[in-house]
């Protein structure tokens, strides 16, 4: 599997589903949840996500919900095989606990696709014109 593949197609698809979405805040927020999952790791990263408020919480919808989907590639699991609904962020935050920080190869290989995605998202949103 190409783990590299994966991420560009995610970052498409998180770049198709904000397209109504400034592209220079689809900029800032990427940027900013890049930056905490690099310093502080994946569980973090999914909590500022979901901390997010007001305008960006719309477009960290959007990104978390993605990077949740990537899960399937490396834990083989999903948290959710029914995307009609919401999860709620509980739920979320557990499974990435029992599933993906309980395993430190699980965790890097994680937080390795996600950096890649998120990076591809960035310089998406900054190619991409209003």
């Amino acid at each position: 599997m190409n783990l590299d593949l994966e991420a560009a197609r995610t970052s498409q698809e998180i770049m198709k589903n904000t397209m109504g979405k400034q592209s220079k805040s689809v900029e800032n927020l990427v940027t900013k949840t890049l930056g905490v999952l690099q310093e502080n790791g994946i569980y973090a990263c999914m909590l500022f996500l979901c901390s997010c408020s007001n305008t960006e919480k719309e477009i960290a919808k959007i990104i978390k919900s993605e990077l949740l989907k990537m899960t399937d590639f490396v834990e083989k699991i999903s948290l959710n095989s029914d995307n009609s609904k919401e999860i709620p962020d509980k739920e979320i935050l557990e499974f990435l606990t029992n599933n993906i920080c309980n395993d430190i190869d699980t965790l890097l290989l994680t937080k390795q696709l996600w950096e890649q995605t998120l990076i591809y998202t960035r310089y998406g949103a900054k190619a991409r014109e209003d």
